[in-house]
């Protein structure tokens, strides 16, 4: 009888020890305040050239948002890199590789459905969907890391539901409120909690 409680008692412990190193893992996230911040002033400088660019609409539009899409990975990743670094952990590490795994359904939907919403001619609610997807994305990333993650991408997913039942005219500025505004708020959140 004794054994087995010694056995318990030291299973107890291996528990222990497996939930701390979890929590731990999760709790101390590689994410950095300073690309929450970059990206949003990115997105909302977007969303004034569009607004103010009469001759930026349909291939134009997408073109622009494209490069945004290739620079807001760009200063991700370049600020995350560095943030691992300062907190002793790798960017691309397994943690990462799931992340990845984890949004890409979001980022994918996103993707297929602005190309039938352009090929039919709907474009006008392309925004809400962009919402949509990154805000699945998100709300997945959440799963591996900090509760303001999963906050941010809650927020998505409202923002773009809204956008797809209201009127065209309010998608143009739920996209600057939710991939300028939200994503400030975060990074100055982040920033707060965990450094820059």
């Amino acid at each position: 009888m004794t054994a087995f409680t010694g056995a318990l008692d030291e299973a107890r412990d291996h528990l222990k020890v497996i939930r701390q190193t979890m929590e731990r893992s999760t709790q101390y996230s590689t994410l950095s305040g300073w690309s929450g911040v970059l990206i949003g002033v990115l997105a909302l400088v977007c969303c004034w050239l569009v607004r103010t660019s009469a001759g930026v609409t349909g291939a134009r539009e997408i073109e622009v948002w494209g490069g945004a899409l290739a620079l807001a990975v760009a200063i991700e990743f370049g600020c995350n890199k560095r943030r691992a670094g300062q907190v002793g952990k790798h960017v691309m590490s397994r943690l990462g590789a799931h992340i990845l795994i984890a949004a890409a359904p979001g980022f994918f939907a996103a993707a297929a459905l602005t190309g039938f919403f352009l090929l039919h001619g709907l474009g006008l609610y392309v925004y809400g969907v962009w919402m949509l997807g990154y805000g699945i994305a998100i709300c997945a990333v959440g799963l591996f890391s900090q509760r303001a993650v999963s906050v941010l991408g809650i927020g998505f997913v409202l923002c773009g539901g809204a956008a797809l039942l209201l009127p065209a005219w309010s998608h143009l500025p739920l996209l600057a409120l939710s991939f300028g505004g939200f994503h400030i708020a975060y990074g100055l959140v982040l920033a707060r909690k965990y450094g820059w």
